[in-house]
């Protein structure tokens, strides 16, 4: 890499932060059993450090590539999406990486695209186009930045079954830009990625003012892309027969999509779908096993809750 590229990295970084963490949200933080790593896993760098029992992430190795955001299963690692919502609305569905030839709206790195922003700029813009460069070489991502984008484009589809993903190498629009023109625009686009990084979100994405607890983003993208599909594959939990009624399953779930509550005599189980990641963390912790995944459609995604289960507790009757 030359000393241009590195000087170009620097100012990338110094405007890109690494992604936010979200304690709260991390199956790790949860005590979920079987804990997670995929994170680390995912991270091309070893930049993400799990020794403490939570997620270290080491702002020298980090490379702003997003590979760790995409795979988190409680969305616990996070980048702002009101950028790429307004590059893909600018791009009206064409998006290129920051190393990719030719001009038109860019991503740092198509790492970052998860699968509710996947979902929704193709329920708004049909066939989206992606620009790569050549990610085999590129210190950012590496060479493990195609299979996830083709990874979160299938977990998109769930959301949004009519998603079509084109992926190229080649410019999106006019002449790849030389040196010296990128020397020339350095400055601007570094103006231009400093008031992003942590920019209001779009109108779309923004809390409701009902007093709940607003969704997170990429979820409220995925619910938005849901709501235009014809059919769904919501991932979701169901109960069986044998739950105690424990409190475990809410514990766990890092983005408090299960309630339990007492209704008389009862504890009920209910679960809000547009809050549940399918991570799984409900299945593999709870005690007498009796939760299994199960995909729900686009009419269990218009109810204010499902039950999953209801009854006597065996230590209050």
């Amino acid at each position: 890499m030359g000393l241009f590229d590195r000087f170009f990295d620097l100012v990338l970084k110094l405007t890109d932060p690494t992604p936010s963490f979200a304690p709260e949200r991390c199956l790790l933080e949860r005590g979920a059993v079987g804990g997670c790593s995929a994170c680390a896993e995912a991270c091309p760098h070893r930049a993400i450090d799990l020794s403490s029992g939570s997620v270290v992430l080491e702002e020298a190795d980090c490379t702003g590539c997003g590979l760790c955001v995409g795979v988190c299963p409680g969305i616990a690692l996070e980048y702002p999406l009101g950028p790429v919502q307004e590059a893909f609305q600018k791009g009206q569905g064409r998006l290129k990486c920051s190393r990719a030839p030719g001009e038109g709206e860019e991503v740092f790195c198509l790492g970052r695209l998860t699968p509710g922003m996947l979902a929704w700029a193709g329920s708004r813009f049909g066939a989206l186009t992606l620009a790569r460069g050549d990610c085999a070489s590129c210190a950012v991502g590496g060479p493990a930045v195609p299979e996830q984008v083709e990874r979160m484009a299938g977990e998109a589809r769930r959301y949004f079954p009519e998603l079509e993903v084109r992926v190229t190498t080649e410019p999106l629009t006019g002449a790849p830009i030389g040196r010296r023109e990128l020397f020339q625009n350095l400055f601007g686009a570094t103006r231009r990625l400093a008031a992003e990084a942590l920019p209001e979100p779009p109108q779309e994405i923004l809390p409701g003012d009902d007093g709940t607890e607003p969704l997170p983003d990429e979820l409220r993208l995925r619910k938005l892309a849901a709501l235009k599909a014809r059919e769904v594959r919501w991932p979701g939990v169901r109960v069986l027969e044998g739950c105690t009624l424990c409190p475990v399953c809410q514990n766990v779930c890092p983005t408090a999509a299960i309630r339990r509550y007492r209704d008389g005599q009862e504890r009920v189980l209910e679960l809000e779908l547009e809050r549940c990641t399918g991570c799984q963390a409900c299945v593999q912790s709870c005690p007498v096993q009796v939760m299994e995944p199960f995909d729900y459609g686009k009419e269990a995604l218009l109810e204010e809750a499902i039950e999953l289960y209801r009854g006597v507790p065996e230590a209050d009757s």
